[in-house]
């Protein structure tokens, strides 16, 4: 894959000085193939901007009630986030990457959209689950809304 990085250049007093644009990425992480790609290809980016990465996985919880097993099951859930972003917070080290891990609850797109604009994020990386054009119509994205709402850049990985 390709890429073409943006860049901006200030002449100071004739010294050129290139600045990345991308110094803080947001990774979102759902545990789908798709979304490993988008981590790796993070970390390639990460590399060569030289960008802090803030990674999230947001538990979406759109279970009914206030039930014990509710409660349990949400917990279950945030233990596995927290796993699995471990381990990728453990590649990113060995690649040199500054990384941040979060694990919350919520609707997952708006989330997304809010920690990308409060943490004033440059990019936004993310996968596909690679539904049907007919899933798309009837229940939607995360991506797409991510891709329509958010106040930086959204690349999208299959």
């Amino acid at each position: 894959m390709k890429y073409y990085l943006l860049i901006k250049v200030n002449n100071i007093s004739n010294n050129h000085v290139i600045i990345l644009l991308f110094s803080r990425i947001l990774v979102a992480i759902d545990g789908s193939e798709s979304a490993k790609k988008a981590f790796e290809e993070s970390i390639y980016l990460a590399q060569k901007c030289n960008s802090q990465l803030d990674v999230v996985h947001v538990v979406q919880c759109e279970l009914g009630g206030d039930s014990a097993t509710t409660f349990e099951l949400i917990d279950e859930l945030k233990t596995k986030a927290e796993k699995m972003l471990g381990e990728y917070k453990i590649q990113a080290t060995k690649n040199n990457v500054p990384i941040e891990i979060m694990v919350t609850q919520g609707d997952p797109a708006q989330v997304i959209i809010d920690l990308a604009k409060t943490k004033s994020h440059d990019l936004i990386i993310m996968g596909t689950r690679g539904r049907s054009a007919f899933q798309e119509l009837l229940i939607g994205s995360v991506s797409q809304k991510v891709m329509h709402h958010a106040s930086c850049p959204v690349m999208v990985v299959r």
